[in-house]
């Protein structure tokens, strides 16, 4: 598995993307649960909006399309790679996995990272997690997070869910 050992890597077996808003509805924020293998719940906050909007047409597809009034009626990157995901094969062989491997103190945020292998060649490409998520989701491919990262999140609890109210 590379630099990551086996047995650092908690494998993720559920994404649900999360909208919530502040007790006064001004403030709407995205968050993503990752359910892991071993119960735990490691949860990625501030994520963009429109990348939870796609994990949850990816997690619901027959689910029913509400109008999105911040892109009048266009399409966003998200909705086209949902689209062409099934041509994509090139690219799904070359995916092989996303790590969420790293916390960086100085801007408070996660890292992930993309192994990649192109022409025999393997590659490890830094990412925002909540992007590296939605493509291993389109592609079908494994998620992990890293013991340490968990432990950190656990650490640091940024936001606490009962602060939130769902949106229905």
């Amino acid at each position: 598995m590379g630099e990551e050992s086996e047995g650092r890597l908690l494998r993720v077996v559920g994404v649900e993307p999360v909208l919530m808003s502040d007790l006064e509805e001004f403030i709407e924020i995205a968050a993503l649960h990752c359910y892991l293998e071993n119960d735990e719940v490691f949860t990625l906050y501030n994520i963009p909006l429109e990348v939870a909007k796609a994990i949850e047409r990816l997690n619901n597809p027959a689910g029913e399309e509400l109008p999105n009034p911040v892109n009048n009626g266009r399409e966003s990157i998200y909705d086209v790679l949902l689209l062409l995901a099934p041509k994509l094969r090139e690219i799904r062989n070359s995916i092989k996995r996303v790590v969420i491997d790293s916390y960086d103190v100085s801007r408070g945020v996660y890292n992930a990272s993309i192994h990649i292998k192109i022409n025999g060649v393997t590659l490890k490409k830094k990412m925002i997690p909540s992007h590296a998520i939605f493509v291993s989701l389109i592609f079908n491919k494994p998620i992990y997070v890293t013991k340490e990262v968990l432990e950190i999140s656990k650490a640091l609890n940024p936001l606490n869910d009962d602060d939130f109210l769902e949106e229905e």
